[in-house]
C-alpha cells in the first residue's frame, strides 16, 4: 500500500498545471523557470528550425562586423562628409532580417506554449506538422515586435537628434519609455499570441490590463530579463572580445600597421556570434514562459471576476 501511495504522491508532484489558474507573480516565476527547464529537449527539436535562422542572422552580423564598426570610426572621425550607402545598406538588410528572425523564434515558441495553454499538458511536438500554425504565430509575433520597434525609434530618434548621441538623457529617456509603455505593452503581445481572438487592435485594449498589472509585470521582466541578461553576458564575452580584437586590427592596418591575428579569427567571430545568439535565445524561456503564467492567472482572475458579477446581478433581480 505505501509504495502506491508514494507513487500516486510523485505523479501528482510530477503534474504539470496549465497557464490558466490563478497564482502570485512568485507562483509564475517559479512555475515559468520549472517548464523551460523540463522540456529544453522538445523545445530544442521544435524550435530548432527557427533557431537556426537565428544563427545564421547572427552569422551575417558577425561577419560583417568589423566593416560597420571600421566604417562608424571613419564616419565619426571624419572632417569631410564620407559616404556610407553601402555599410548602410548591408546594415539596414541585416536589422530587416535579424527582425524576421527574432519574430520566427518568438512564434515557434509561442506556438509550443498555446499548445500547453490549450491542452494544460506539454504535447509531443513536431514543426513539420505545424508549420501553418508557426507561420501564423510568426506573423502575429512580427507584428508586435514591428510595432513596438517603431514606437521606440520614433520616441529615440528626435531625442538623440536634438540632445546628441552620446548624452546620458537618452538613457532616461529610454528608461521611462520602457516603464511606461514597453512594460504594459507586454500584456498586449501575450493576449494577442496566446489569447483566443489574435486580433490585434482588439488585443491593444489590453494596455488597461498592463497598466493594473504593471507591479507584476515589472517583476516577472525585471527577475527573468536579470537572469537572461547575466547569461547572454556571458555567452556574448568570447564573441565580444574576438570582435574587438579583429576591429583593432583592421583599424591598424587601415593605418599602415601590419596585423598580428591568426586567419582563422573571423571565422570563430562568426561561429561564437552563432552560438551566442542561440544560446541568448533559448535563454530567453526564462522570461517568454513565467510572462504567459502571469498572463493565464490575469485572465483567470478576470473571467473569475466577470461571473462573481454576473451571478451577483442575477441574485440581485431575483
Amino acid at each position: 500500500m505505501f509504495p502506491s501511495i508514494l507513487s500516486h504522491d510523485i505523479m501528482e508532484e510530477n503534474k504539470e498545471k496549465g497557464l490558466f489558474q490563478v497564482r502570485s507573480y512568485l507562483g509564475c516565476l517559479d512555475e515559468g523557470f520549472k517548464l523551460a527547464t523540463r522540456h529544453i529537449l522538445p523545445m530544442l527539436r521544435f524550435t530548432w528550425p527557427s533557431l537556426a535562422a537565428v544563427a545564421v542572422t547572427a552569422g551575417l552580423w558577425g561577419a560583417l562586423f568589423n566593416q560597420f564598426t571600421v566604417a562608424f570610426a571613419q564616419w565619426m572621425a571624419a572632417t569631410e562628409p564620407v559616404v556610407l550607402s553601402l555599410p548602410l545598406l548591408a546594415f539596414l538588410v541585416l536589422g530587416v532580417l535579424s527582425l524576421l528572425a527574432e519574430s520566427f523564434y518568438m512564434g515557434n515558441v509561442m506556438t509550443a506554449l498555446s499548445r500547453f495553454a490549450d491542452g494544460g499538458t506539454w504535447a509531443s511536438l513536431k514543426f513539420g506538422a505545424s508549420r501553418g500554425e508557426v507561420g501564423r504565430s510568426f506573423l502575429r509575433a512580427l507584428t508586435f515586435i514591428f510595432i513596438g520597434d517603431l514606437v521606440l525609434w520614433l520616441c529615440l530618434t528626435p531625442c538623440t537628434l536634438w540632445l546628441g548621441p552620446y548624452s546620458v538623457w537618452n538613457s532616461v529617456v529610454f528608461c521611462v519609455l520602457t516603464l511606461a509603455f514597453f512594460v504594459p505593452y507586454t500584456m498586449v503581445g501575450l493576449d494577442y499570441m496566446l489569447g483566443e481572438k489574435h486580433d490585434y487592435f482588439r488585443s491593444l485594449k489590453r494596455m488597461k490590463d498592463g497598466y493594473l498589472n504593471w507591479g507584476p509585470l515589472a517583476i516577472v521582466l525585471f527577475c527573468g530579463g536579470l537572469i537572461m541578461l547575466v547569461l547572454a553576458l556571458v555567452s556574448w564575452l568570447p564573441a565580444g572580445v574576438l570582435a574587438y580584437a579583429g576591429h583593432e586590427s583592421m583599424m591598424g592596418v587601415l593605418g599602415g600597421d601590419a596585423t598580428d591575428l591568426p586567419a582563422s579569427v573571423p571565422f570563430l567571430v562568426v561561429f561564437f556570434f552563432m552560438l551566442a545568439s542561440v544560446v541568448t535565445s533559448v535563454f530567453g524561456w526564462l522570461t517568454l514562459f513565467p510572462l504567459a503564467y502571469l498572463y493565464g492567472s490575469v485572465e483567470t482572475r478576470k473571467k473569475d471576476l466577470a461571473a462573481f458579477e454576473a451571478e451577483e446581478r442575477r441574485l440581485q433581480e431575483m
